[in-house]
């Protein structure tokens, strides 16, 4: 009898076990949206959890819920319709299709009660179960049963008393970032180097004004589709599409609170233009957004540029023919895409499919074996180039932070010209931040890839145009481009302030740049013209990348400082003579 209750057990575990696959985990995908922002879904809030995922380029897809069963699916869709959200539609993940999570949960709480997300983010990170209107929270994951247990008294210790330690399906688990929470990590500064020669403020260099570049850094220039209408505003902008903007960030509003130089220098550029007539303050007010925008849409020099920008290609931005390049670019985008890295033997795709992997599966033996492998590959001949890591390591993936950033490190190594994507930068900035600070010394210097940002932006893209008109170089330099191109990147991802010495050169090459063209102007009323578009391009450009730096938690002398030495990236090469 005891033998056949025994067997009766086990069929009921085994059953039981079946069973656990075949369920279901619904969510509904609200949409792909630009620069998608927790408060833009605030009615959604009350039908579900409102979560989003980064798929690149600035893109995020926006999702409510999840839920165990259809018919919840189904109510909750309706709802999200009905506010406006038609395209809404279920998504249905299956527990088979994931796999066991040791995590441990720490509290559960309703959805709508204020959660003390700066408390819960003191055990490490954070995902969530959500079911109806509740919302379990989550930390980990850990490696196997007997790691967490060692971690539960820590847990506790942070108030959480009831926590404990359980299995969760790797489909089920939502990761909490600050679209969910409200709340900013603080960005991983990207230490320039103290120690390198610093350019002198009254002599700066028309392109090493910031950190110096290795001579010989590969030249792997992205391609960019160029929009077919082109539309001029001031202030906040309307969505952009994917379609046309490629990769680009979304435009910032120009805050009209904030004084600064590069508002005061626009006003005298659209007063000499008449076309604005308010008081030379230094505020960006309504009158100073008309102002520009009626010089926009009337000055025929603006107009010719525009149409220029339209139609050509912006300097550099030339087409990869590299099918492995393709094939990583394509991974954020295109779901058969990762199938398609088995077609090569390279360590850098072995990696990128190991990430796959983990994205859709979470950590397991074959990340780390595929990981291994293409690290050792990788750094076989040429040591560890001065990484701050081992590549003769064994290292075990439990957070997907990591394996990108261990990725950065093969590009580095690598001796091809295959560079990171915008997506895996977009994904984690940090980990773009750190690498670009520890490769800077390495053969692959340039390992970040040119990935549009700001060169969208209207005021940007005419005043590029009018750089490189100005250009005297029969062939542009494409190393040079693209050096430039990889750092303007940098400073989109997660810079940290310039130093003094590098904000005293920044700032000196700007009034050597304005001195030098205002110099330049005098000879010909056609030069006039041209440098006063020009400025007020350059300065339009100057106070919108002081709000995106802003923004990301600089305050304006900072943003300042950020602002030029991105516009050095962008026009420096073209306008040396000038400075």
């Amino acid at each position: 009898m005891k033998q056949l209750l025994a067997l009766f057990s086990m069929l009921t575990l085994v059953f039981t076990g079946l069973a656990a696959q075949d369920n279901s985990f619904f969510t509904i995908q609200v949409g792909t949206f630009i620069d998608a922002k927790a408060e833009d879904f605030k009615p959604l809030q009350d039908v579900g959890l409102v979560y989003a995922r980064d798929v690149g380029g600035n893109l995020r897809e926006v999702y409510v819920g999840g839920y165990d069963s259809r018919e919840a699916a189904e109510k909750a869709a309706g709802e999200i319709r009905k506010k406006g959200y038609a395209n809404s539609f279920i998504q249905e993940r299956r527990a088979s299709d994931g796999q066991p999570t040791v995590v441990i949960q720490m509290a559960t709480r309703k959805m709508d009660s204020k959660l003390e997300w700066e408390k819960f983010m003191e055990a490490g990170s954070l995902y969530g179960i959500p079911t109806g209107n509740l919302l379990k929270v989550v930390t980990g994951p850990y490696s196997n049963t007997d790691v967490a247990q060692k971690d539960l008294a820590r847990v506790r210790k942070l108030g959480y008393k009831d926590a404990f330690v359980k299995t969760a399906n790797s489909v089920e688990l939502i990761p909490l970032t600050d679209f969910e929470t409200g709340v900013k990590k603080p960005l991983i500064p990207i230490g320039f180097d103290e120690s390198a020669p610093r350019i002198a403020a009254s002599q700066p260099s028309s392109y090493e004004v910031l950190t110096p570049r290795t001579p010989d850094a590969p030249q792997q220039p992205e391609s960019q589709s160029i929009p077919s209408s082109y539309d001029y505003y001031a202030g906040a902008p309307a969505a952009a599409t994917a379609a046309t903007t490629g990769s680009t960030s979304a435009m910032p509003a120009i805050n009209g609170k904030v004084k600064r130089n590069s508002v005061l220098e626009l006003q005298k550029v659209l007063k000499s233009s008449n076309t604005y007539q308010g008081a030379l303050d230094g505020y960006y007010g309504n009158g100073t957004a008309s102002g520009y925008e009626t010089f926009a849409k009337q000055n025929r020099t603006v107009q010719k540029y525009q149409l220029l920008a339209e139609n050509m290609p912006a300097p550099g931005q030339d087409k990869t023919d590299n099918a492995l390049q393709g094939v990583i670019d394509a991974l954020a985008s295109n779901p058969s895409a990762g199938a398609r890295l088995d077609a090569f033997n390279e360590p850098i795709a072995r990696a990128y499919r190991a990430y796959e992997i983990f994205s859709a599966m979470g950590p397991s033996a074959d990340v780390n074996r595929m990981m291994n492998g293409a690290i050792q590959d990788a750094f076989a001949k040429q040591g560890s180039l001065g990484l701050p890591f081992d590549p003769r390591a064994t290292y075990a993936y439990q957070d997907i932070g990591q394996l990108a950033l261990h990725i950065y490190y093969i590009h580095c190594a690598s001796g091809t010209s295959i560079t990171a994507p915008c997506w895996l930068a977009s994904r984690h900035p940090q980990e773009a931040a750190r690498a670009y600070q520890a490769c800077a010394g390495a053969p692959n210097a340039a390992l970040v890839q040119a990935c549009g940002q700001f060169e969208n932006w209207p005021e940007i893209k005419v005043l590029v145009a009018i750089a490189a008109d100005l250009n005297t170089d029969q062939n542009f330099n494409q190393q040079r481009l693209t050096q430039a191109a990889s750092e303007r990147a940098r400073l989109y991802a997660a810079p940290t302030p310039l130093n003094t010495a590098e904000e005293k050169a920044v700032v000196g090459w700007s009034r050597n740049l304005i001195s030098g063209m205002n110099s330049w102007a005098t000879r010909d009323p056609l030069h006039q013209q041209i440098n006063t578009a020009f400025q007020a391009m350059f300065f339009q450009s100057q106070a919108r990348l002081e709000d995106y730096f802003m923004a990301k938690g600089y305050d304006a002398g900072q943003a300042s400082g950020l602002a030029l030495a991105t516009l050095h990236t962008l026009v420096a090469y073209h306008l040396q003579r000038f400075v």
